[in-house]
């Protein structure tokens, strides 16, 4: 008698797990996604980086002209370098060359480049995709990268 009463409330917490499960697995599932999702954001947030790290640089030597005029707009070339580094990525219109300090020795107002590029990263989870996708709802999420770079000037002679 006491066997049968113990065999029916092990019967009895069968269900009880699966329902424990069934309520912790998507809280959990989720959190597990959105940490993924994450770590593929910050590597998009990197490469971009590095992409606009580069049309920065390249766009601040060209900036100038031979003969130390400038500095002029190098947004397309920066555009074309960009594009074969990540594919959909864009240098900003925003882009655009700040004085800085002058130089007393050559008496030549030095200038910075700020380039402003974007990429819209595809999130791949869907459960993650929304919270973190930038517009609600859109599978995607904006990143932006700002890199300040001293434009490369000739001497005056």
């Amino acid at each position: 008698m006491i066997e049968t009463k113990t065999k029916k409330a092990k019967e009895k917490g069968r269900g009880q797990v699966v329902v424990e499960m069934l309520l912790i697995l998507p809280v959990f599932l989720t959190i597990i996604f959105t940490i993924m999702e994450m770590g593929n954001l910050a590597f998009w947030v990197i490469v971009l980086n590095h992409a606009t790290y580069e049309c920065a640089r390249i766009g601040a030597m060209e900036a100038t002209g031979p003969d130390g005029s400038g500095p002029r707009d190098v947004t397309g070339q920066m555009q074309a370098i960009m594009s074969r580094i990540i594919a959909t990525a864009r240098i900003e219109k925003t882009t655009h060359a700040e004085a800085t300090l002058t130089d007393p020795q050559a008496n030549v107002t030095n200038h910075d480049l700020v380039v402003v590029g974007s990429y819209d990263a595809h999130l791949v989870f869907p459960i993650s995709s929304l919270l973190l996708a930038n517009p609600p709802g859109s599978g995607l999420r904006h990143l932006e990268a700002v890199v300040r770079m001293p434009i490369e000037q000739p001497l005056p002679r």
